[in-house]
């Protein structure tokens, strides 16, 4: 399921769209997103090796950074 929502961050507001998944494991979102609003990450470990439904791990590789929003 897709929806609409804006995220307020540091005065101001961006409009985007969120997929929710019953399934998922955490919350996720796209590297082109942080980097195309210039949202701030830092570093995380252990990294976290996402997995596709089948059990594969996803192509994108280990997430590293979070933001906090």
């Amino acid at each position: 399921m897709q929806i609409d929502i804006r995220i307020a961050y540091n005065g101001k507001e961006i409009d985007a769209e969120a997929i929710l998944d019953s399934g998922a494991e955490g919350i996720y979102c796209n590297t082109s997103f942080i980097k195309k609003y210039g949202l701030p990450t830092y570093d995380i470990e252990p990294p976290v090796y996402p997995r596709n439904v089948d059990g594969t791990l996803n192509k994108q590789g280990a997430i590293c950074h979070a933001a906090i929003l």
